[in-house]
């Protein structure tokens, strides 16, 4: 996996700001995209407000930027849909969404869909981060999981914890704490207080994980100056998630502190940011682009072009209220 290619950021669509990242890594047959938005290459909202037209877009945007980087849409093993749920009917919303991806990628790509409170960019209803592996991948198993809060437990039986790279989790607002204790009780969740609200309107536990098929995975977990670090590593790649837990700090003081945790890990297992390929950043934050972008340019300083694939978006919150935010990173351990 140690080859990449990378797809230059402006070469699709762009942000209003300069970044140091790439659209699309390529790493052997695996590929991490940045998150896909509904903007054009002047930074221009397109089909605002309309999740249905933003998703058809993006999903060409999906298609596109995984040609570019060698690979075919056959590649795709997972979409993670972050959106912004309808005032009607939300499971109207989520399907006419996911027949929109289906329509462009087919059926054998997981859609996993993320309620989101707002974008950062006026007009903005959806995001879109998209993995890619072989069609029979011995390296990782894909696994998401979409269940009642009390279904959860027969839900995660099978899923084997010692194996678990990366992992995401999401949760109905109003059973944060539950959905944390049983992930916790089970070895499912790196750190409980990590849990991401879903959000009041949601009535299900979603997660979207990674398992190493074959390969074992060292784990270290660690907490300095209120920040809060797993660190997990297997051959060719690691994984490495933070938050902060010091509810006194702003977003951007929480930023500094996380991003040099995570450099520390990175220095701790031998490597750097260079070998950074995904990072994605939940924050708990208002609508506009200016934190976005001062949380962002915290983060930007770590890297140079054309860097990773990154994701950025703001949340309902977290099981622990003291934290704003939290950053986990994939990198190849032998780049």
């Amino acid at each position: 996996m140690t080859t990449r290619t990378f797809v230059p950021f402006e070469s699709l669509w762009q942000m209003r700001i300069d970044v140091p990242y790439s659209l699309f890594v390529r790493a052997g047959d695996h590929g991490w995209s940045c998150g896909q938005l509904a903007l054009d290459g002047d930074s221009e909202v397109v089909a605002a407000d309309d999740l249905v037209a933003q998703s058809e877009l993006v999903a060409g945007y999906v298609a596109e930027v995984t040609a570019r980087a060698g690979l075919t849409t056959d590649h795709l093993r997972r979409l993670v849909l972050y959106y912004v749920p309808a005032d009607h009917d939300d499971n109207i919303n989520v399907e006419e969404m996911r027949s929109a991806f289906r329509y462009v990628l087919g059926n054998n790509v997981s859609l996993d869909a993320v309620p989101v409170p707002h974008f950062y960019y006026d007009g903005i209803l959806l995001e879109v981060d998209a993995f890619a592996g072989p069609t029979s991948d011995d390296y990782f198993e894909w696994v998401s999981i979409e269940a009642p809060v009390d279904e959860l437990a027969s839900a995660i039986s099978s899923v084997e914890s010692s194996q678990i790279l990366t992992a995401h989790w999401f949760a109905p607002e109003d059973h944060l704490d539950d959905v944390a204790a049983t992930l916790e009780t089970q070895g499912l969740v790196h750190e409980a207080g990590a849990v991401v609200s879903a959000g009041p309107h949601s009535d299900v536990v979603r997660g979207a994980l990674i398992q190493m098929r074959t390969l074992p995975i060292t784990e270290v977990r660690s907490e300095i100056d209120n920040v809060r670090l797993t660190s997990r590593r297997a051959d060719g790649v690691g994984w490495i998630t933070a938050r902060c837990c010091d509810g006194a700090l702003g977003l951007v003081a929480q930023t500094e502190r996380i991003m040099d945790s995570i450099a520390a890990a990175l220095t701790e297992n031998g490597s750097n940011f260079d070998a950074v390929v995904k990072s994605t950043t939940l924050y708990v934050g208002g609508s506009s682009e200016s934190e976005l972008h001062e949380n962002m340019a915290v983060r930007n300083r770590r890297y140079s072009k054309p860097g990773p694939a990154s994701t950025g978006l703001p949340v309902y919150g977290f099981a622990d209220t003291e934290s704003t935010l939290t950053v986990d990173i994939t990198y190849l351990t032998n780049a």
